[in-house]
């Protein structure tokens, strides 16, 4: 039914064209041009729009047929409302072989064009001037089966229509060049596959030879890897000269880059500085969020988010199915498991890597790192069973319960105090001599009191179990009884 509409469809195309043209050259032979004689064309085989058209005889093939699909293109999508039927008759008008096109002229002479080497060559045998009565067949475009396949040291990929006769060096011309990024491109390897697609025949041949290809080819231009690339870390944060810093593959080290950026600044918060390795997608949504406000490029992309949930949902799945933790384990071990996932941060101090007796400025970086170095924050977080949860100024040899009066003092239900550290999150049990840093989180627990039903099932519980063992002695001193 749908090969009916789009059938249906490229008829009214084709008779609004029909009719422009009709009308274009009514003008034409209301007008004087020296040297331009209106021609007739006609265009039939595998094209968006068949019959004869009008031209002039000053015009290549190439031009007439650029216009005819730019015409029937404009046309095509002022009649279409619907998205979806827009979208597929778009994808049908570009679908048109550019290759094997047969120029039939009038005296019976025929040539046959390759509109796709004209543009990349200007060689104007592949597009010459039309003539009256001029026939253009299109063949059809089948790609799928009638092709040539070349990737390697070219600029671009690409899969094209095979053209008897075709050679290397067509392929090469049509996957625009060799790439100069590699050096000493000699050889290519070329692969066919028998008709039944079952079994593979691999050669190799230089480059020079230029043999002859044959349809289904598939072309491999073979090289040396190239390891001259742009690797280079992000630098944000408190350092002198924050930004890109060019590295090397894999050989340097987090101290080189602080060093490429003149150090860090007196602000600079080493407790809370962090890398984070831009190897893997987890990691690269937490780069390109930062790396969206510090170029100013385009928000992260919801899929590419969901991909991460996925990605970690996977993760915990793997780490669970042959676990042997304990079932009351397995809710800390999730949380760890997913910060694990999710940050990926390598483990440095940032205030000894200029040190000699630790290893932390040896780190080695890669190509996409991120080094972050906040601002050192003055400032203290109270929150939970307080008064008046936030931050307050950090007081120097100020303890716990300092910044709790601040804070307007403990809740009614508060109970347990912790202190948890601004870089490391670690939580401790708060002392009178627990000293507090600045970035430190000071956390009061709320006191948790059972409601009467819980109370009940708990007891309930207690004395199943109970019940349980007694049962369970009760059998084997009976069993024992017996012997």
């Amino acid at each position: 039914m749908k090969t009916l509409k789009y059938l249906f469809l490229l008829i009214v195309l084709a008779g609004n064209y029909f009719a422009q043209m009709e009308n274009s050259l009514s003008n034409n032979k209301n007008q004087k041009f020296d040297g331009l004689v209106p021609i007739s064309v006609t265009i039939g085989g595998d094209f968006i729009v068949n019959g004869t058209f009008t031209a002039v005889n000053l015009q290549r093939v190439d031009h007439f047929i650029t216009n005819i699909y730019a015409e029937a293109k404009e046309v095509s999508a002022g009649m279409l409302n619907q998205k979806e039927l827009a979208s597929e008759l778009k994808r049908k008008l570009n679908d048109y072989a550019l290759r094997n096109i047969k120029l039939i002229r009038a005296n019976g002479v025929v040539k046959n064009l390759d509109l796709l080497k004209f543009r990349l060559t200007g060689d104007f045998e592949d597009s010459p001037y039309l003539l009256n009565d001029d026939v253009i067949i299109f063949p059809e475009n089948n790609i799928e089966t009638n092709f040539i396949d070349i990737s390697g040291a070219v600029n671009k990929s690409t899969k094209f229509l095979f053209k008897e006769g075709d050679r290397l060096s067509d392929a090469i011309l049509f996957a625009y060049g060799l790439n100069e990024a590699y050096e000493n491109v000699t050889q290519v390897e070329v692969s066919r596959l028998s008709n039944f697609g079952m079994n593979e025949e691999v050669t190799i041949t230089n480059i020079t030879d230029d043999p002859l290809l044959q349809r289904g080819d598939r072309i491999r231009v073979l090289f040396n890897e190239n390891y001259k690339k742009a690797y280079k870390v992000l630098v944000v944060g408190e350092v002198q000269k924050p930004g890109y810093v060019y590295i090397t593959k894999n050989n340097t080290t987090i101290k080189d880059v602080i060093e490429k950026c003149d150090g860090f600044s007196d602000n600079a918060d080493l407790k809370r500085s962090e890398l984070i390795r831009g190897t893997d997608k987890t990691s690269l949504l937490t780069i390109n969020s930062i790396k969206q406000k510090y170029e100013d490029k385009e928000d992260v992309n919801s899929l590419f988010v969901a991909a991460n949930i996925n990605d970690l949902n996977l993760e915990k799945m793997k780490m669970a199915r042959m676990a042997d933790i304990a079932l009351e384990d397995t809710s800390y071990f999730s949380i760890d498991n997913s910060l694990r996932v999710l940050s990926n941060s390598g483990l440095i101090d940032f205030a000894m890597i200029y040190s000699d007796t630790t290893e932390d400025g040896n780190y080695r970086v890669n190509d996409g790192d991120l080094i972050v170095i906040p601002e050192l924050e003055e400032l203290v977080y109270i929150f939970g069973q307080v008064a008046k949860p936030g931050y307050t100024n950090f007081i120097k040899n100020a303890n716990f319960s300092d910044y709790i009066s601040k804070a307007g003092g403990l809740g009614e239900d508060a109970d347990e105090i912790r202190i948890i550290r601004g870089g490391s999150r670690e939580w401790l049990t708060a002392e009178p001599e627990t000293e507090i840093f600045a970035g430190d989180y000071i956390y009061v627990q709320k006191e948790v009191k059972s409601s009467q039903e819980t109370s009940i099932m708990q007891t309930s519980t207690i004395i199943s179990a109970i019940g349980t063992a007694a049962t369970i002695v009760l059998v084997i001193l009976q069993i024992m009884a017996t012997k």
